[in-house]
């Protein structure tokens, strides 16, 4: 297999073999496989000589066999903070691709290595040597009115410090599966921005305060303003959801979703969408189960090659 990159002339060819990928239904919104691929087609075709232009997307192309791959460098982990390169969409198989783009990552900086893949295709990543972090789901904003002994009620900016402390218990859920990182360092950094949202109408988060008997005992953030891609429905992101134990066995986390979910429902917003780390099996459970989440995609990852050193014969750097 020969790589080369992307020229302006191959842009007929790379979209229709954009159109000719095999999707699986997108969950929830109706929008079928053939219909994802083809959108995926157009929007190449429309943003090919930007694709091209930008530093930070590498499009390779190999056509013995024809396939291609689209690599994203320069991403930064939401949780973590690290630096990771993306492999954006591929068109067959990533397989001979990989250690290039595993080279491009790391010399971009990136210390990770992530593929997004849909349902079915998580055997393929996994047989590379990828390992899984997060799974991506999405939900229809089906809620329902609370009739819990549960109140909920606004965020403001006097439960502030309630919500950055019960964080800082519940955090380590949101790490991806497989990362080795600084947990405290992680919670410092996170404790720090809560502690500056005061929920307010300029408040980058939405949020709501699950209360028992008067006290506050759990809250969920989304963030809003996101699009569906598949459809270009309105969504928004759970962006944290976090109870205290005494509020877990009483249905506190359904019930607070429900009611929400109710609540954006009737601002417009038509889908939910959020991460839960591979490790988190039951929250995983609880969200398809019981509040009608579906799978979207799987986030799996590999670490890059370290640097290499200069070996003897070679000049290193030059100071001046």
């Amino acid at each position: 297999m020969i790589l080369r990159r992307a020229r302006p002339e191959d842009r007929d060819w790379f979209c229709r073999m954009a159109a000719g990928k095999t999707l699986p239904p997108h969950p929830h919104t109706g929008v079928g496989g053939a219909q994802r691929s083809q959108q995926l087609a157009d929007r190449y075709a429309q943003g090919w000589e930007t694709m091209l232009a930008r530093p930070n997307l590498l499009v390779l192309v190999s056509q013995q066999p024809d396939d291609y791959v689209i690599l994203l460098r320069g991403e930064t982990e939401t949780v973590t903070g690290e630096r990771q390169s993306r492999i954006w969409d591929w068109g067959r198989d990533p397989k001979a691709f990989l250690p290039t783009l595993l080279r491009q990552a790391a010399q971009a900086g990136d210390r990770y290595l992530v593929a997004r893949a849909l349902p079915g295709e998580e055997e393929l990543f996994s047989a590379l040597g990828f390992r899984p972090e997060l799974r991506r789901l999405l939900a229809p904003t089906h809620g329902k009115t609370n009739e819990s002994p549960f109140v909920v009620r606004p965020a403001s900016a006097l439960d502030t410090f309630f919500i950055a402390h019960l964080h800082s218990q519940s955090g380590h859920f949101y790490v991806p599966s497989n990362r080795q990182v600084d947990l405290a360092e992680i919670s410092l950094a996170s404790g720090t921005y809560y502690l500056g949202l005061n929920y307010g109408p300029n408040c980058p988060v939405w949020g709501r305060v699950l209360c028992w008997e008067g006290k506050p005992c759990g809250y969920v953030l989304y963030k809003l303003g996101l699009k569906v891609e598949e459809n270009g429905a309105s969504a928004a992101y759970l962006y944290d959801i976090a109870l205290l134990p005494e509020a877990r066995g009483r249905s506190g986390s359904r019930i607070l979703m429900q009611q929400t979910m109710l609540e954006l429902a009737e601002m417009g917003v038509e889908y939910i969408v959020g991460d839960i780390s591979i490790e988190n099996e039951q929250a995983f459970g609880v969200a398809n189960r019981s509040l009608h989440f579906q799978l979207e995609w799987t986030r799996l990852g590999m670490k890059t090659p370290p640097p290499k050193e200069p070996s003897s014969g070679e000049k290193g750097p030059t100071r001046r």
